[in-house]
């Protein structure tokens, strides 16, 4: 059967009849794993990206591994981007003498350890150009195991490369795998060359010169520092190449015969030629105008056969070469261009050798060359290589390979045009695909003319194709082979490529079964439960009825009592029955992977099966009984009923179903409008019209799938038994209880509701209770009571299981409103649970810092006025459990009590709140804590204690204030004064700002009347040179305010100075002074914050006692 390939499975490629599977070439490179598992159902054919050639429309090809007859030749396979190095290997297994030498090594005969033949070079190319040679019913070929052998990870295949580059990189491998064997010149024997580079004196014709070998030579295109100037040939590429230049100037080279600097000319001549000469055009090069690489896609013609005559160096043959007029054009220009070269020097006064013109000169080849004539034209069919041999010498090359890129410099893709020795015929190499092309697409890889290059040419442009490296061999007809035949492949190679051959057509077809293979699920009985099955998907759906019963034990096989129906997981119902269509196979049937299937049994042939109806509505019937408990009949009954159907439609056909009077055969249905909303109606709560002419679909809102229930009652205004089950059952949920107190999780004395216990990741334990969510967390926390037998107020429930965790406190609560939902999580955890408005509280000690107001005080100190968390020290003294009820005095009572047991003498005790690492409200004796503080109660709120020397009485409506003193005189800060004082007018008779004037003063010395006080920084520190930006108010401007909080807030900062002093003026001289000694003292302060091994900014804490207020060490910046 033949195929259309462009129009087979939508442009995808062939399909084998009857198989649906594509033919893969080669198991390592299809892009599988041989050990993944194949689980689809669907097979997904890829097409490659095929390259952008010049063949014409007559030899365009299928780029799909499908081989509708043996050929010639194979590709080889792109592992990614790989193809540069497949028109390298391609190219080298061409060679007929490199492949003969190849097969002829000696390093893999033995059979060595197969570890070093995996990572053994020559042996894998041998084996990869056997495979290329023998495998003749193959499309292409795996290059996996020689890249492997490079040291190649999978991501290098995805790097495109050099072809120049990895041939010598594969030399070099080659040569040193070799080295030892009777083959280890095979590299150079074929490649290698001699250049002569020679200096000669143009005064005596002394000569210096040396030897160096090549492998290959890189010609250049445009010549350096040449924005115009092209190679338009090899052949003038070789000549640009080979150029000589004169030395003269400064560049003059010293003549060991004259003694002297002389005027010399400098060249490269070959002193011997290849058997394979190799040469790399230059197309890659760096534009220095936009700093960007380019490729130039300009034409540069080659030979079909290259005359090399004329560049080699002979001694011997010096006059006949260049003499002989069969050497061709550019045996003719060579001539001509080293004669002018002479010509010129010749012509050179010694007054203008030397003196500051250029240092070098250098003849620029024509721009034009001679025409050639037919004879000369080497791509001619009139041209006779044979006559050129004799005329003109032996080193005449034939070109057999072209390298090929296509794209621009940035990226593109690589494939080759060779030629068979063993045919004549050029061929395509792309990849994995060979066609046949003539002479002319051959000479297309020239590149474009003038017109048509761009350097910045797009990836795939139409100027963007040209010969990128050629391959010449020399012709010799004693030398030259024309093919390997098989025979000629060693004996262990053909035994390898059968071994491998045979374990590829076995790993396929083991991977066609598993592309076959497809999982189905199959539902039995009430559809709870489903097992899985793994099948192929050309199996009759016959057969896989009876492999589904195999899966139910209590099912026995019997086509005429079992069917496989289609599934939806969805609606939980059966589907399309399958009638008359058993013997097709799951594809025909289009069952594909993960596909749902229910296997369905009837008691008898009698019983008539029931066709399934897409346009009818499906229902789930059940029957309620009374006894015993589910109280259902399993497995459920599947309905169909027209979807027009109403109410009492229903009613009828279920009454008839159970044989019930339609007066007694009560109908329910259950119906969920969102989590919360779980209702249970009666559809027939009367056989009246107004509830059984309802439809079922536009009314009642049945859907496919729907469960309806059948309750048998004596007259259908009875109360209904059936409801009140679903809707206990509709709210039962199960909570998880989670412990991490091993010794609470080892007094368990009877197993959860509903479930047993479970190991909890962090080291706890899990129980399930189940509950009705409209209940309230008293029931929960009776049975844990009883679960754990401990007393209810030895532990607590909480959400989450951190020191962050909420406690539920409130055990009237439903569930329900605690928006608990079915396995939510509670954690269970030891002490005493606290009640409503109850709260754990964290009490502070605050130690204040002792102020120095010597004469000889560190004045740096006092240029400063530190912020208020370095006031004094914060030390954790207790967790305390208070509520909003609970006294001041009470709360002082236990903050009393906690530093007694300390040792710590406490004639009185302040309370303040704090929030925000900030003091604030004095808490008074005689209110409840919810009164005396202005900040709502909650989890872990922090007060502070203060140890006074004697009671304090504050009034009720007070103000605090820590005031310091500015000196404007000596532009220095006093000590800090906490200053109270009472603001309410009516009980003081006098205004808030002469009360707090007084007490100032009375702290101070400072005279009242020209008081002014200002509001500094609160939360970091001021220096004396931040003064002169605040504002101060003075007695005259606070009067215009009721109360001080215009002033200043509750326990805040100020400063207070004297007006009637003048302010010290500093000179320029004065004030850099002191900004440099700010400067000074606080990096100073920064050095010892950041160095200092005190871990936290108060005293050391009392063992067994840590402070919370510690300085983290900022993270280090990422760079």
């Amino acid at each position: 059967m033949s195929y259309d390939h462009s129009l087979i499975n939508g442009g995808y490629g062939p399909v084998h009849e009857g198989g649906g599977l594509v033919e893969t070439v080669d198991d390592e490179f299809d892009g599988y794993d041989d050990n993944d598992t194949v689980s689809s159902s669907a097979i997904i054919l890829l097409p490659q990206t095929q390259a952008a050639t010049t063949t014409t429309a007559s030899t365009q090809h299928s780029s799909w591994n499908y081989v509708a007859e043996p050929q010639l030749f194979r590709g080889l396979s792109n592992q990614g981007a790989t193809c540069y190095m497949n028109s390298l290997l391609q190219s080298l297994y061409m060679t007929p003498e490199f492949r003969h030498r190849l097969y002829q090594s000696e390093t893999a005969r033995d059979h060595g350890d197969t570890a070093d033949l995996e990572t053994n070079i020559p042996f894998q190319l041998q084996k990869l150009f056997a495979h290329l040679q023998l495998n003749k019913d193959r499309k292409a070929i795996d290059t996996k195991a020689l890249t492997k052998s490079f040291g190649w990870n999978s991501s290098d295949v995805f790097q495109q490369h050099d072809v120049q580059e990895l041939c010598r990189v594969l030399f070099d491998a080659l040569e040193e795998s070799l080295k030892g064997t009777p083959t280890e010149h095979l590299v150079n024997d074929l490649y290698q060359g001699q250049l002569k580079d020679y200096v000669q004196c143009a005064n005596c014709g002394n000569e210096s010169s040396r030897v160096d070998n090549f492998l290959d030579l890189s010609l250049v295109i445009r010549p350096f520092g040449s924005s115009t100037e092209m190679m338009k040939s090899v052949e003038e590429a070789i000549e640009y190449f080979l150029k000589p230049e004169m030395l003269s100037g400064e560049n003059q080279w010293d003549c060991a015969r004259c003694g002297t600097k002389q005027d010399a000319i400098k060249g490269l001549k070959f002193s011997k030629l290849p058997y394979m000469l190799a040469l790399q055009l230059k197309r890659f090069d760096f534009d220095y105008t936009t700093f960007n690489r380019i490729k130039l896609n300009n034409q540069v013609r080659f030979p079909k056969y290259l005359n090399m005559n004329t560049y080699v160096h002979d001694t011997t043959q010096t006059s006949t070469a260049t003499t002989t007029s069969g050497g061709g054009a550019v045996a003719r220009k060579m001539s001509l261009e080293r004669q002018e070269l002479n010509d010129k020097h010749d012509d050179m006064s010694p007054r203008s050798v030397g003196g500051d013109s250029a240092s070098s000169s250098s003849l620029s080849p024509p721009t034009t060359s001679p025409p050639l004539d037919d004879d000369d034209d080497t791509w001619h069919a009139a041209y006779n290589v044979d006559a050129v041999l004799e005329a003109s010498g032996p080193y005449v090359y034939e070109l057999f390979s072209v390298l090929i890129h296509s794209g621009s410099a940035m990226g593109g893709h690589y494939y080759a045009y060779i030629k068979s020795f063993e045919d004549g015929q050029w061929y395509n190499f792309n990849d994995s695909t060979v066609t046949k092309i003539t002479d002319a697409e051959v000479q297309t890889a020239w590149g474009p003319t003038s017109h048509q290059a761009s350097t910045y040419g797009g990836y795939r442009s139409s100027g963007s194709t040209c010969a990128y490296m050629l391959m010449y061999r020399l012709v010799d007809r004693s030398r030259n082979e024309a093919a390997i035949a098989d025979s000629q492949v060693p004996s262990f190679l053909k035994d390898l490529i059968v071994s491998d051959e045979s374990k590829r057509l076995e790993k396929e077809k083991e991977r066609e079964e598993k592309a076959r293979l497809i999982q189905l699920k199959v539902f039995a009985d009430d559809a709870t439960t489903f097992k899985t099955m793994h099948i192929s998907k050309l199996t009759p759906l016959s057969a896989v009825t009876e492999k589904a019963c195999v899966l139910f034990d209590h099912i026995t096989y019997d086509p005429a009592l079992v069917r496989l129906r289609s599934y939806s997981e969805y609606t939980k119902m059966p589907q399309d029955t399958y009638t008359g269509r058993e013997h097709c196979s799951l594809m025909q049937l289009q069952l594909y992977a993960h596909s749902s299937l229910f296997l369905e049994v009837r008691s008898s042939i009698d019983q008539p099966w029931v066709e399934y109806d897409g346009t009818a509505l499906q229902l789930v019937v059940r029957k309620y009984e009374p006894l015993p408990s589910p109280h259902f009949t399993n497995p459920p009954f599947n309905l169909q009923i027209s979807d027009r159907a109403t109410v009492e439609d229903l009613v009828d056909v279920l009454s008839a179903k159970f044989d019930l009077p339609r007066a007694q055969c009560r109908v329910l249905h259950m119906s969920a409008n969102g989590y919360w909303s779980i209702q249970t109606s009666i559809l027939n709560p009367a056989d009246e019209p107004e509830y059984m002419q309802r439809s079922l679909q536009m009314d009642i809102r049945l859907r496919h799938g729907s469960e309806v229930y059948v309750e048998a009652c004596p007259s259908l205004d009875t109360w209904s038994d059936a409801k009140d089950l679903f809707e206990t059952q509709a709210h039962m949920i199960t909570i998880q209880v989670k412990c991490k107190d091993k010794a609470m999780a080892s007094r368990v004395v009877q197993s959860g509701d509903g479930g047993g216990t479970a190991e909890d990741g962090g080291g706890g334990v899990t129980w399930r209770f189940v509950v009705d969510r409209r209940d309230a967390l008293q029931v929960l926390k009776d049975k844990l009571v009883a679960f754990l037998d401990m007393p209810p107020d030895t532990f607590k429930l909480c959400r989450g299981s951190s020191d962050k965790a909420q406690e539920l406190k409130a055990l009237d609560v439903s569930f329900k409103n605690l928006t608990l939902m079915d396995n939510s999580t509670l954690f269970v955890a030891p002490g005493r649970p606290l009640h409503v408005n109850e709260f754990h509280v964290q009490i502070q000690w605050y130690q204040p810092k002792a102020q120095k107001e010597e004469e000889g005080d560190d004045v740096a100190r006092r240029l400063f006025l530190d912020d208020l968390a370095k006031a004094g020290d914060m030390t954790w003294l207790m967790t305390l459990i208070v509520s909003g009820e609970m006294l001041v005095d009470d709360v002082r009572a236990s903050v009393a009590a906690a530093l007694a047991s300390r040792g710590i003498d406490a004639p009185a005790i302040r309370l303040r709140d704090y929030a925000n690492k900030r003091m604030n409200t004095v808490l008074m004796d005689g209110l409840k804590l919810q009164q005396a503080s202005q900040l709502t109660l909650y989890e872990n709120r922090e007060f502070v204690a203060q140890i006074l020397h004697e009671p304090e009485h504050l009034p009720r409506d007070h103000m605090l204030y820590n005031i310091s003193v500015f000196d404007r005189s000596t532009l220095t800060f006093g000590p800090s004064h906490e200053i109270v004082f009472g603001y309410r007018h009516d009980i003081t008779e006098r205004h808030w700002i002469d009360v707090l004037a007084a007490a100032t003063a009375a702290a101070t010395g400072l005279p009242e009347a020209t008081m002014q006080f200002a509001k500094p920084f609160q939360t970091q520190e001021v220096s004396v040179l931040d003064v002169e930006d605040f504002t101060w108010t003075d007695k005259d401007n606070a009067r215009r305010h009721a109360n001080p909080h215009t002033l200043g807030l509750y326990g805040d900062r100020l400063l207070v100075s004297d007006r009637a002093i003048p302010l010290k003026e500093l000179t320029a001289d004065e004030r850099a002074e002191l900004s440099a000694v700010l400067d000074k003292a606080t990096s100073t302060n920064v050095e010892t914050l950041y160095h200092s091994n005190q871990p936290t900014y108060g005293p050391p804490a009392m063992p067994g006692y840590a402070s919370s207020y510690k300085y983290a060490k900022p993270k280090e910046a990422a760079l």
